[in-house]
């Protein structure tokens, strides 16, 4: 799938959704088979296969709109709503259930507009647990795709184990750009050219796709050697946010960073929901820092995300790290 195909999906469905929102509003089936069900099937997931993907999806006493299907067992979830429903805590939680009694790692719920997508087994309340949002209609679309690529089907299934398909999906992998100076992504462990040997260790780049749940990072690179020894993905989010702040690549117009409830980096020590910065820091340029954002994983994308948005050379940052 090119990044640019899905796109032009996208740009479609902000245009139905625009031209057509009061045809939509308030029909769950309209609203599927117009704006989800396209979406779907451009990320890899062909509706009409029940290989693929299984309507109206029994769990327990309860039905789930759609289970996205790897060899027979499911892999994610989706509770479909009517365009313009509110997305519900209480819901999302039901289902989150759902999906927790038969061993499913993800859910997602969407009116057609907004997506979110949620980690089942990770512990902690509802958004400490959201892996991506967005809403079509209020993004550009080359964010959207960024974003909707976390339910590609490639990153949601591992080859031969879908079981086993759990960080893949939380780190999507970009396309290369065509900007002179990036490289394609690399394999994950496949060592930069110039990086130095490190006995037991492997080397990466940001342009890498990395599971911080299985590795620990033990040395940080950035350009001519700024960076030096870490602990954990904490210290190099920190680090490398700094160094795009010391280096006036970082300003408040690129801010605020992060999601509609938590910011990651921003102008003022306040969530968007009110609650104070965990642990904020501020930058040599005066933006703020939460250095203790709700999602490690979360944050690492959207560092990667703000990397590409800035035309950061992502390959320049190496990073050392054992398997767990």
């Amino acid at each position: 799938m090119a990044l640019d195909d899905l796109q032009g999906v996208i740009e479609r469905l902000q245009d139905k959704i625009k031209t057509h929102r009061s045809y939509l509003s308030g029909h769950e089936t309209r609203t599927r088979q117009v704006l989800i069900d396209p979406l779907l099937r451009e990320l890899g997931w062909d509706v009409s296969d029940p290989e693929a993907v299984q309507l109206e999806y029994r769990v327990g006493q309860q039905w789930a709109d759609y289970a996205l299907v790897s060899n027979g067992q499911p892999v994610a979830l989706i509770e479909a709503k009517r365009l313009g429903s509110n997305l519900e805590d209480d819901e999302m939680m039901q289902v989150l259930n759902y999906a927790n009694r038969d061993g499913i790692d993800y859910m997602i719920v969407t009116d057609g507009d907004k997506w979110e997508m949620y980690e089942v087994f990770k512990r902690g309340a509802l958004e400490e647990r959201l892996l991506m949002k967005f809403q079509l209609s209020q993004q550009l679309p080359h964010k959207n795709a960024l974003q909707a690529l976390a339910m590609w089907k490639p990153n949601l299934v591992s080859e031969g184990s879908p079981s086993a398909a759990t960080e893949s999906a939380l780190i999507p992998p970009e396309p290369t750009s065509d900007r002179p100076g990036n490289k394609p992504d690399e394999p994950l462990g496949h060592p930069p050219p110039d990086a130095p040997s490190v006995d037991s260790a492997n080397w990466c780049t940001f342009e890498s796709k990395l599971y911080p749940q299985r590795t620990k990072p033990d040395k940080l690179k950035i350009g001519d050697g700024l960076g030096g020894t870490v602990t954990n993905w904490k210290a190099i989010i920190r680090k490398v946010v700094t160094w795009l702040a010391d280096e006036e690549m970082l300003s408040a117009k690129d801010c605020p960073i992060g999601t509609e409830t938590y910011t990651f980096i921003g102008t003022e020590e306040v969530n968007p929901n009110g609650t104070p910065l965990r642990n904020p820091k501020t930058l040599s340029n005066g933006l703020i820092l939460q250095r203790d954002y709700v999602n490690t994983i979360a944050q690492w994308q959207k560092l990667r995300q703000l990397l590409g948005d800035l035309e950061v050379d992502r390959s320049t940052i190496q990073i050392s790290y054992r398997s767990l």
